[in-house]
């Protein structure tokens, strides 16, 4: 499995390149970075919670 690192990280390329998709695909793509950096934001403000 990908780290979110990594994931983040090729997320960002394909909604930088929208040209390279269908405007289906680039959609999914922006919704998924969208739901990434969530999920990422939301695990760190836990781990600043916990210190």
């Amino acid at each position: 499995m990908q780290s979110d690192r990594s994931r983040l990280r090729e997320l960002e390329i394909r909604v930088a390149n929208p040209q390279h998709w269908s405007a289906g695909e680039h959609q999914i793509n922006v919704e998924n970075l969208r739901q990434l950096r969530f999920q990422i934001e939301d695990q760190l403000k836990k781990l600043r919670q916990q210190t």
